[in-house]
């Protein structure tokens, strides 16, 4: 039986509750208090101040969201660190199955981590480019992860989910909503189109143990970055889901 565009509404709509707060966890997070450093270096008096001015450059080179640097970013820029930063890290996790092989192809780990990284990727990069609202974003996953055209203003009815203050605690739901998350979407798939995916070539090497976890990566990789422009593409013949964005 064909789902229907309520349906799959309905499931994205969860999906982008779930996302949303990781993002704002991943962009605003700083438990240290190392991001202010980045914009007014203070004096090392100690060990633990040469320590944390050291952490906050890190911080600051990767331009991470909050930092000097990540204020020196433009619009595109910003887009293109949540796929080259966080999108490639989630990737990782992705391909590790394929280390061990042909076996791990009958198991749908790789496809629930793989549809949710790009899931939170696609997710991150629209609202970079102003597609705030959850039934903007409904209508970008639907297309380009399932190939359906949804009306982008889908009355969207699920409340967001905050993330617990707690940071091991925070840890532990990150990665549980993600796997609830690419589980939710890959059972959905299985009745939909396909999100978009890896080469041929390196999907048949993903097969071979050993070669596996590298071409599965390369795949990965490649497939998150065709989503992103994918993403973008759908942005622009949608300008009406773009609103103005403060940084």
């Amino acid at each position: 039986m064909a789902l229907s565009d309520a349906d799959i509404a309905q499931v994205l709509d969860r999906t982008i509750a779930t996302v949303d707060p990781m993002l704002d966890v991943l962009a605003t997070a700083d438990p240290l208090d190392l991001k202010p450093r980045t914009f007014l270096p203070t004096a090392s008096r100690t060990c633990l101040d040469r320590g944390a001015g050291a952490a906050s450059q890190i911080l600051n080179v990767l331009d991470w969201p909050g930092t000097a640097g990540w204020d020196e970013l433009p619009m595109q820029d910003r887009a293109a660190w949540w796929i080259s930063r966080i999108g490639l890290v989630t990737t990782g996790g992705v391909a590790f199955p394929g280390v061990f092989g042909a076996w791990t192809k009958k198991l749908p780990m790789a496809d629930y981590l793989a549809f949710a990284s790009q899931a939170l990727v696609l997710r991150a990069v629209s609202r970079e480019y102003g597609v705030t609202s959850r039934e903007a974003g409904i209508a970008m996953l639907a297309a380009i992860l399932f190939d359906r055209d949804l009306d982008a203003h889908l009355e969207s009815r699920t409340l967001d989910e905050a993330m617990p203050e707690d940071a091991a605690a925070r840890n532990t739901a990150f990665v549980s909503r993600l796997w609830q998350i690419g589980r939710v979407l890959y059972d959905l798939s299985r009745s939909l189109g396909s999100r978009p995916g890896p080469p041929r070539l390196l999907s048949w090497l993903g097969w071979i143990p050993i070669v596996g976890g590298p071409a599965t990566y390369l795949g990965e990789v490649v497939a998150l970055r065709r989503a992103a422009t994918a993403c973008r593409t759908w942005i622009v013949a949608h300008p009406e889901t773009v609103e103005p964005v403060a940084h």
